[in-house]
């Protein structure tokens, strides 16, 4: 009976190393006072207390072209990943990426194919993410397909255009 104890509490210990969750993902950081998002983060961390308020109002409230949505079939997202570079302090971030989350949403994007940062207030990464992906401006959203770039975008769209006209355009690049 002992060693079936210890037995089960080592299995247990042992599993909970590989359903841990990360430490090392939304983390947050402050500086002058400001509190933000730093290093890796995913849509749990843009969901926490701090975040939440702007992130569920503004996916809330976008409202994706159905119509243009339906230009982009599941062939179209085949191969594909994203990486989000983005700041939870910058207004075009607070815009556009709820937004980008609702349009992936409906379109059936895997979310496993979506890898995401935040920058802090000079537009820099902790492990040089800024320079890795040529950003300049946030929020960043870079396309690949089979880990060839196929597009991005870029802060914001043009006057007259959507984010949805654009996302649709890259991944239906050949």
């Amino acid at each position: 009976m002992k060693a079936l104890a210890i037995t089960s509490l080592f299995l247990l210990s042992f599993s909970t190393l590989f359903h841990a969750p990360r430490v090392d993902i939304n983390q947050e950081v402050t500086v002058n006072g400001l509190t933000y998002l730093y290093g890796e983060i995913n849509r749990d961390g843009l969901s926490s207390k701090n975040y939440q308020t702007w992130f569920k109002a503004k996916y809330d409230a976008y409202q994706p072209s159905s119509s243009q949505l339906a230009l982009c079939n599941q062939q179209s997202l085949d191969g594909v990943t994203v990486k989000l570079l983005m700041a939870t302090w910058c207004g075009d971030s607070k815009r556009n990426v709820p937004a980008f989350y609702k349009i992936m949403d409906q379109l059936g994007f895997d979310e496993s194919n979506l890898q995401a940062y935040a920058l802090d207030r000079r537009k820099q990464g902790p492990n040089g993410e800024q320079i890795k992906y040529g950003v300049t401006r946030v929020p960043t959203i870079i396309f690949y397909r089979d880990d060839v770039e196929i597009g991005r975008f870029v802060e914001r769209p043009r006057p007259g255009q959507k984010l949805e006209d654009i996302i649709v355009s890259i991944l239906n690049q050949p």
